[in-house]
């Protein structure tokens, strides 16, 4: 019989907008640096909602308000096990914004992200933020797709 359940790492990644600008996180991970959207993962028994929450405080000094999910990043890690990515938008949120250890944190627009050199293959996540038909990007070693 086949297994119903397998290791995955859950994480989570917002878009926070205000009016025609983003927030937009310099990662200094030497891992995955570069331009992208603040979040992290998921914890043990914490809800996608409340993680994200967690997250974009910790990151970012921000508490956002009904960050709305609108889709999804799935790929296999070096492990080859599944790795997803809850993204995230939020237009509402209280506080000023502070950098963690992460990277610098930048409002821009999206005109000038798009302009600059992107986190790898996060050119690709976009589309999801921004395409309100795309709900999903998958990449695997031969296929990079978004839905």
């Amino acid at each position: 019989m086949m297994k119903r359940s397998e290791p995955v790492t859950l994480t989570n990644m917002c878009m926070i907008k205000k009016k025609d600008k983003i927030l937009v996180l310099d990662r200094n991970d030497p891992v995955w640096p570069g331009l992208t959207f603040p979040g992290g993962h998921v914890e043990s028994h914490e809800s996608f909602h409340d993680s994200v929450v967690r997250e974009i405080k910790e990151e970012t000094g921000l508490l956002i308000k009904n960050p709305h999910l609108v889709g999804v990043k799935q790929f296999f890690d070096k492990n080859d096990e599944r790795y997803l990515v809850f993204f995230y938008v939020a237009t509402e949120f209280t506080g000023t914004v502070k950098a963690s250890d992460e990277g610098k944190l930048t409002w821009m627009t999206k005109e000038e992200l798009t302009s600059k050199k992107l986190a790898y293959n996060f050119d690709h996540d976009l589309p999801v933020f921004f395409d309100k038909n795309l709900s999903e990007h998958l990449l695997d070693g031969k296929i990079d797709q978004t839905y």
